[in-house]
């Protein structure tokens, strides 16, 4: 077996209580593959207790009032008049969390010798998601603050890596990527545009990290209640913007981190037609793809799309994945979908 798989993140919240009760489940479904990190997320809707927290923080004010039960119930936040937002005002503050989860990953894996050389994996939200989230339909405010937002992530990073920098690897999720861009095809060059915007805005930020700061990149449609913001026609623009970042990154004297590259959304499985995979043919060689074709709605089709990934880039993919964490199944469809990972990461090759 050469392709590992990779958990997402988020898990059902009857297997999650703790995070040993976490890890052991991702343990015991891995089914005799390697995995390529041991994630620890106990709350699926971990962004959204960060939205409401923000509420009962003296920088911001409700300007508009949601409750986060769709797309179209999103709280927006405003900055109170007199008030300079500083990073500690955006924190996640969840410093002392991960490093109760860090010291259960590091009792876990000393008791699982397949472990060895696992990182724990930590959900990063992109700043830039995290300021469109805080002032939800108001992107100039995203934009005027998006340098405290970065600072704050930048400080959470550096003081854990610093810390613990061998045990940890950050996932840099950033569902805006691929919606921004299917957002700016209303534009005149839009789509081009927003693509070098975002890309040097990853870059930019990767590039702050301290150099031994292991990184994943996933990229996503949005997931929120298990329905995407879009449906995506091909991977064309993930290749367009992948193509880009490289470049900046490169600039940059970084390395390219994995990445987790969906073909799944939302409640719908990959597609299984050549066409959709075929932009993969122009995806820089450098790239490690983390595949995400497995879907609990479809467990069978996950082979098939797997082939046609990886023909159409022309080589194996570093590891098989869902599109999104786990964290809007049941346990039983989350186990179909660990099951269905196993099975495609033993697909022959294409």
């Amino acid at each position: 077996m050469s392709r590992s798989i990779h958990f997402v993140g988020s898990l059902p919240a009857d297997v999650c209580g703790t995070p040993r009760q976490a890890m052991e489940w991702i343990i015991q479904q891995r089914r005799g593959h390697r995995l390529t990190t041991l994630p620890c997320d106990l709350d699926p809707n971990w962004v959204v207790g960060y939205l409401r927290d923000l509420a009962g923080r003296p920088a911001f004010e409700v300007t508009r009032p949601g409750e986060y039960a769709s797309y179209e119930d999103m709280r927006t936040y405003g900055v109170r008049r007199g008030h300079r937002l500083r990073p500690e005002d955006v924190s996640m503050g969840r410093t002392d969390r991960l490093r109760e989860a860090l010291k259960e990953f590091r009792a876990v894996r000393a008791e699982h010798p397949e472990l060895d050389g696992i990182r724990l994996q930590i959900s990063l939200p992109n700043p830039l998601d995290m300021a469109i989230f805080v002032f939800a339909g108001r992107p100039w405010l995203s934009l005027r603050y998006l340098p405290v937002f970065t600072q704050a992530v930048v400080d959470e990073v550096t003081e854990l890596t610093a810390e613990a920098g061998p045990d940890i690897v950050w996932q840099l999720e950033t569902p805006s990527v691929l919606i921004g861009m299917d957002m700016a095809r209303r534009v005149p060059g839009g789509p081009s545009l927003g693509a070098r915007f975002l890309a040097r805005q990853v870059a930019a930020l990767l590039a702050r990290f301290p150099v031994d700061a292991e990184t994943i990149l996933h990229l996503c449609y949005g997931n929120y209640q298990n329905t995407e913001m879009f449906a995506p026609r091909d991977l064309g623009p993930a290749v367009t913007y992948l193509g880009l970042l490289a470049t900046a990154l490169r600039r940059r004297g970084r390395p390219l981190p994995p990445v987790h590259l969906p073909a799944a959304y939302g409640a719908h499985p990959a597609p299984r037609n050549a066409e959709f995979y075929r932009p993969l043919r122009r995806l820089d060689p450098e790239w490690r793809t983390m595949a995400g074709i497995v879907s609990a709605a479809d467990p069978a089709g996950g082979a098939e799309s797997l082939r046609r990934f990886e023909a159409a880039v022309g080589r194996e993919a570093y590891a098989v994945a869902t599109a999104c964490g786990l964290g809007r199944h049941t346990v039983e469809e989350a186990e179909k979908a660990t099951e269905a990972m196993a099975a495609t990461a033993d697909a022959p090759s294409a």
